[in-house]
């Protein structure tokens, strides 16, 4: 059976021989090849977009999650701090014996200044990103060292709560155990015990006490309390930034909606400077540059008696960092050539924006 068969495949050779058949089909077969080639590919292209247009649409839910935890955030350090400017005004003037028997009296607020005060902060989102900077899209990188800044702040602000606690249930176990009022106070005090209780706040040195290192510490605690407030404006502004193209004056606005404004810009030979609030010690407060140009500022630190430096970049906004806290009311010049080139004077509540 075999010899009949190989006429007929050398028939075949010689026909595909003479009509260059060979070289036609090879020609289709690399044809078939890279079409098919090039379909796989097109096909692992339209996969990979697909799951990367999944990846950014869970990513922009993170980042939905992220924006509201921030601005509730921020809610709650405003409320916070202002009740905590409001207890450490009332807390030096009851040290200085500048509260009346009849003001005791009628504000029980007075009665209560040594008490818990806590910001209730979320960072769950916050935490969960940092973790996952890894899968961050190019445009929201710029994110991730706000976002680890922030767990820096909250994590002294946590550690300084602790002792502020421990000073607060020093104190509460100091009354329960030596004061008889106590116990009426936790309702509704009689004429007996408020009178009872005035007189203590007025007359007894160990209240003075407790007071000072209380008015001390959650001094410091407001401190942190500004610190995670100015970091979240940070975030927020950026996120605002990076999806909805805002631009200074947008962030002007943001700003103000939580009752932040710009500090107010003066003249280089003006050394006037506000004391008002250097009861309250440096912290970090935002800095934002929308110029062209890199920008030197400097400010004196009044607690130390030292000239702080620090150089943002074009369109930078940041915080400034821990090594150079900045005082409420400080003089901040813009140094440009080793010069002044322009003055701010900070504020509460505000922020640095050169335009």
């Amino acid at each position: 059976h075999q010899k009949p068969m190989i006429p007929f495949f050398r028939k075949i050779r010689k026909t595909l021989a003479d009509d260059n058949k060979p070289l036609k089909y090879f020609r289709y077969a690399i044809g078939e090849i890279v079409l098919v080639m090039v379909g796989i590919l097109l096909a692992l292209q339209v996969s990979n977009w697909n799951e990367k247009r999944k990846q950014d649409a869970n990513f922009d839910k993170l980042i939905d999650a992220l924006e509201n935890e921030i601005i509730e955030n921020i809610h709650e350090a405003n409320h916070e701090i202002d009740w905590a400017r409001t207890i450490q005004m009332n807390s030096s003037k009851i040290q200085l014996n500048q509260i009346s028997r009849e003001e005791f009296l009628k504000e029980p607020n007075l009665r209560s200044v040594i008490d818990l005060n806590r910001l209730d902060i979320n960072s769950d989102d916050i935490s969960s990103l940092v973790k996952r900077q890894e899968d961050f899209p190019e445009a929201y990188k710029v994110l991730i060292p706000h976002l680890k800044n922030y767990l820096k702040i909250e994590d002294r602000y946590q550690k300084q709560e602790i002792e502020y606690g421990t000073q607060v249930e020093g104190y509460l176990d100091f009354l329960i155990k030596t004061q008889p009022w106590y116990a009426s106070s936790i309702q509704v005090l009689d004429s007996i015990a408020i009178n009872k209780q005035v007189d203590f706040y007025l007359e007894n040195p160990v209240f003075k006490n407790y007071l000072a290192s209380y008015n001390e510490g959650y001094r410091y605690l407001l401190r942190e309390m500004i610190g995670i407030r100015s970091s979240c404006l940070v975030i927020l502004a950026e996120i605002k930034r990076i999806r909805e193209n805002f631009e200074d004056d947008d962030i002007k606005a943001l700003f103000e909606q939580y009752h932040i404004l710009p500090y107010s810009k003066q003249d280089c030979d003006d050394i006037k400077v506000s004391m008002s609030d250097f009861n309250e010690p440096p912290t970090y407060l935002p800095l934002i540059n929308f110029s062209d140009e890199i920008i030197n500022i400097q400010w004196h630190d009044f607690s130390s008696n030292l000239n702080q430096n620090i150089q943002l970049k074009p369109g930078e906004l940041r915080i400034n960092p821990v090594s150079k806290r900045l005082h409420g009311d400080a003089l901040i010049d813009i140094i440009f050539n080793g010069e002044c080139a322009t003055k701010y004077q900070a504020k509460r509540n505000g922020y640095l924006l050169i335009q």
